[in-house]
């Protein structure tokens, strides 16, 4: 499996691509392309990796993921609800036909936020709300109109102000990528089989490299060692399962690839401050509160 360059499906009069996605799971590949890319969350929760930042994500949640800045969405076929996962994905690129439309005077402030863009950039609650209508009615717009809402959003992000840098600076690939198969390779068995048992020589022989040459290779491409990406996907993926399911902690420890619940633990409570069943109480009693307050 190899890094995907993957350029957008797009119509070749529109220089906009539009999708409203509906699937029972996302399982994507861990990719990049040309495109700046917009993605909005209307239903569904999995993990998220963008460059070197590895999360959470749930409905509602709107990122912006900058132009040859490798992300991948995914959650599994069985996940916790059953629900479909529905979302809005808008990709675009500075060029409209042969003119850089973000060297205008009047749109350099968008110009800005598309640079700050390549470390991928996370949304508030406000700010999805406040483009929640426009995403909507851009699945639905005519080609002449995309544009009109596209600046329309992004202007809207712009005047927010209000988001979180997702990954480290300079973690965008280059448009030729030398060397990066391998880690596309690494990172896809990562992302797919963390419940398994296996080690740093496995993932050696995964790359086709010796455990030292892959140790120096792994952190030099994301700026992690290869076990501490590893237990940032375990983690994540516990989040996921003591949030959303009622599996004892034991179980969940297991099932995310941990073979010592005392590893588990010492390692979550590393990664997220507080124990497992802390984290799993603070959760439940927001969710409590929430039906409280809709009742």
């Amino acid at each position: 499996m190899k890094l995907q360059f993957k350029s957008s499906e797009q119509d070749s009069m529109s220089s906009i691509y539009v999708k409203r996605v509906y699937r029972p799971h996302t399982g994507g590949d861990w990719h990049f392309h040309k495109e700046f890319e917009l993605i909005y969350f209307l239903k569904g929760q999995g993990m998220r990796i963008v460059g070197d930042h590895i999360s959470n994500f749930q409905k509602g949640e709107l990122v912006l993921v900058g132009q040859w800045l490798p992300h991948l969405w995914r959650n599994e076929e069985d996940n916790f609800t059953g629900e479909t996962t529905d979302f809005i994905v808008v990709k675009f690129t500075r060029k409209f036909g042969d003119v850089d439309l973000f060297l205008m005077p009047e749109l350099l402030h968008i110009k800005a936020l598309l640079k700050e863009a390549s470390s991928g950039l996370l949304f508030s609650k406000k700010v999805r709300k406040s483009v929640h209508e426009d995403l909507l009615q851009l699945t639905q717009a005519e080609s002449s109109e995309k544009l009109i809402l596209l600046l329309s959003v992004l202007r809207k992000l712009v005047k927010s102000e209000k988001y979180q840098k997702l990954s480290g600076p300079n973690f965008t690939l280059p448009k030729e990528v030398s060397g990066e198969n391998r880690l596309q390779k690494v990172i896809n068995y990562i992302s797919t089989n963390y419940a398994n048992s296996f080690g740093l020589e496995d993932i050696a022989k995964i790359a086709a490299m010796t455990p030292p040459a892959f140790c120096r290779f792994f952190k030099t491409r994301t700026n992690k060692t290869f076990s501490l990406f590893l237990n940032e996907v375990r983690i994540s993926k516990a989040c996921q399962l003591l949030i959303n399911g009622e599996a004892p902690i034991k179980q969940i420890c297991y099932d995310v690839g941990f073979t010592s619940l005392t590893n588990f633990n010492r390692t979550f409570k590393s990664f997220k401050k507080v124990s497992p069943s802390n984290y799993r109480d603070r959760y439940s009693n927001f969710r409590h509160q929430n039906l409280k307050e809709v009742s």
